[in-house]
C-alpha cells in the first residue's frame, strides 16, 4: 500500500524492488527456458490479461501464444491493436493495419513491452503454462466470458462463424428492440 502523498521516486523505487523480489533466480530461468526474458515475460502476460477476464484459461491463451512465437508465427492478439489505437472496442478488420510496434497482426513475435501491469494470474500463467497443440482461439458463441481453442484453422474459423452469428442476431435484436 502506498500513502495518498507518495511521490514518485518513492513509488518507482518501491515497484522496482517488488520487481526484483518476484524475480527469483528460479523465475527467470523458468523464462529462459521458453526463450524469454523477464521483460518479455511480463508483456505477454500483459496480453493475456487483456484477452479474458476468466484466470482459469489464461494457461490456455498463455499456451497459444508461447506456440505461436515457437513457430514463428504473427501473434495476431486483439489487444494490441487496442493498445495501438488508443481506443477499447471492437477490433474491425480496418484496425488491424494500424502501423504501430505493437500491433501483432503486421508485426513478427512480441511488442516491445507489456500494454498494462499485468495481474499475478497471467504472469504465472505464462511461467507455468502448461503446454498444448492450440494455436487459435475465439471467445464463445454463447457470450459466457469464456474462449474456445483449437489446433487447426478450419476448427478455429468454423467456430468464429458461429461467434460472428451470435453476434449479427445479437445485433439485429436489439435494433428490432430500438424501432
Amino acid at each position: 500500500n502506498f500513502a495518498v502523498a507518495t511521490d514518485l521516486k518513492t513509488f518507482v523505487g518501491r515497484m522496482k524492488k517488488e520487481y526484483d523480489k518476484f524475480w527469483t533466480p528460479n523465475r527467470v530461468s523458468t523464462a529462459a527456458k521458453y526463450g524469454l526474458s523477464p521483460l518479455q515475460v511480463m508483456t505477454l502476460a500483459s496480453i493475456v490479461s487483456k484477452e479474458s477476464n476468466k484466470t482459469d484459461e489464461y494457461n490456455n491463451i498463455a499456451g497459444v501464444y508461447i506456440n505461436r512465437l515457437q513457430k514463428g508465427m504473427l501473434l495476431q492478439a486483439d489487444p494490441t491493436v487496442v493498445f495501438a489505437r488508443k481506443e477499447t472496442g471492437r477490433v474491425l478488420n480496418i484496425h488491424l493495419k494500424i502501423e504501430s510496434p505493437y500491433n501483432t497482426y503486421i508485426h513478427k513475435g512480441l511488442p516491445p513491452g507489456p500494454l498494462c501491469i499485468p495481474n499475478e494470474a497471467a504472469v504465472k500463467a505464462v511461467l507455468n503454462y502448461v503446454p498444448h497443440n492450440y494455436l487459435y482461439f475465439v471467445a464463445n458463441h454463447t457470450f459466457d466470458g469464456y474462449h474456445h481453442f483449437s489446433a487447426t484453422l478450419s476448427e478455429h474459423n468454423a467456430w468464429a462463424a458461429l461467434l460472428h452469428a451470435a453476434m449479427n442476431k445479437r445485433a439485429a435484436l436489439k435494433k428490432a428492440q430500438t424501432h
